[in-house]
């Protein structure tokens, strides 16, 4: 296997997600699943192995999880494909496609009180056809997404005589393509670039936090030192986090960013005439440190299927979000010069100011009030 990839077996897998600490005594509940994932021409199989706990929290089990026999399983082997068949979405060669279902085995593990057998888990083969032999393979995979978000599901993928281990976190996005299941240096560097790219595009309250800021920009160099302090504290804390030296909630961080996205665009509506930004960059450093801990939480999903080589894609993640952020501030900032300045007389001066206020002013009530929304979602979710 290549030295990219895990080598856990998906059962020593199930073990040691289930012991990690503020994880479940057992993986038999709706918190972890195991898959066994083999590209075949243009056929792919996937077994899903999920715990009988966590299923009886979807499907109405005939009798207690202890006591469970296999004719009792097998009638109602419908409910149970309805909910894995259905928390699975697989598109080959670009088309959806359809499972027929498979066998339908039980896992049995000894009871702990008697060391008598009983059914833990069970496993359930989906077979997905393409027409022509599959070049690409995604899959969005939501099992038990209506009980947790915290649902970790192993898969254990096997395509033209390559072998890769991929973790997922919550609802997420599985994307291979043939020859390339085993990703090189040059493919992590890409595909994490484009992922930070990809997040600072779709950060809708990262975008809301540079307009905030750039509303109250007039001159190149003020522009300059913001995001250069915004660069430097979102990549030191985006690092740290990476590395598990550092840790905030997920929901800390987030409410801290709407906060932020308030504070400034509070700060802007409050403005008057004459006020400089040259002294905005302290406070952008601080709100910075702060938004690089939101990157890094989407981050560790993707950290997770590369077992410690870490250096490189946080790297690249890093520079990708850069990119991004270059991209919206050079289409956002000339635009906000050129209407301060459209059709002002020469030497219109105060009027310049009136009007580069009034912008600032209208620009960031909206800023505000979505802000606002999201803080108030976020403490409450």
């Amino acid at each position: 296997m290549c030295g990219w990839q895990s080598r856990v077996s998906v059962a020593g897998a199930l073990a040691l997600v289930a012991g990690v600490p503020g994880g479940r005594a057992f993986a038999h509940d709706e918190m972890v699943s195991a898959s066994e994932v083999d590209v075949l021409g243009a056929t792919l199989l996937w077994k899903v192995d999920v715990g009988l706990q966590g299923l009886g929290k979807l499907v109405k089990l005939p009798a207690p999880e202890i006591d469970l026999d296999e004719d009792q399983l097998q009638a109602i082997k419908p409910e149970i494909a309805r909910v894995l068949a259905g928390g699975l979405v697989v598109v080959l060669n670009g088309h959806r496609v359809v499972p027929v279902v498979g066998a339908l085995v039980p896992r049995y593990e000894p009871f702990v009180a008697s060391g008598a057998p009983y059914i833990a888990r069970v496993s359930l083969e989906l077979r997905y056809t393409a027409p022509e032999p599959i070049a690409s393979l995604a899959a969005d995979v939501r099992w038990f997404a209506d009980l947790t978000s915290q649902h970790r599901a192993v898969v254990d993928v096997r395509w033209d005589g390559q072998r890769r281990q991929l973790v997922r976190l919550g609802p997420s996005h599985i994307d291979l393509v043939r020859g390339q299941v085993n990703p090189t240096v040059t493919g992590v560097a890409i595909e994490f670039a484009r992922w930070g790219a990809h997040h600072i595009f779709i950060g809708y309250d990262h975008i809301a936090f540079l307009l905030a800021l750039l509303l109250a920009v007039g001159r190149f160099g003020e522009l300059l030192k913001i995001i250069t302090a915004f660069t430097v504290a979102h990549s030191l804390t985006l690092g740290l986090a990476a590395f598990d030296v550092i840790y905030l909630p997920t929901r800390v961080s987030e409410s801290l960013i709407a906060a932020s996205i308030v504070y400034v665009a509070a700060e802007n509506l409050l403005r008057r005439d004459g006020d400089s930004a040259r002294h905005r960059w302290r406070l952008t450093f601080g709100f910075g440190l702060v938004h690089g801990l939101g990157f890094a939480g989407v981050l560790q999903e993707r950290l997770a299927d590369l077992q410690g080589r870490l250096v490189l894609p946080v790297l690249f993640f890093n520079l990708g979000v850069e990119v991004g952020q270059v991209i919206i501030v050079a289409l956002a900032f000339p635009s906000l010069v050129w209407l301060r300045r459209v059709r002002l007389p020469v030497g219109g001066e105060a009027e310049r100011r009136q009007r580069s206020l009034r912008i600032v002013r209208v620009g960031s009530l909206p800023i505000l009030l979505l802000g606002v929304a999201w803080l108030a979602q976020r403490l409450l979710s």
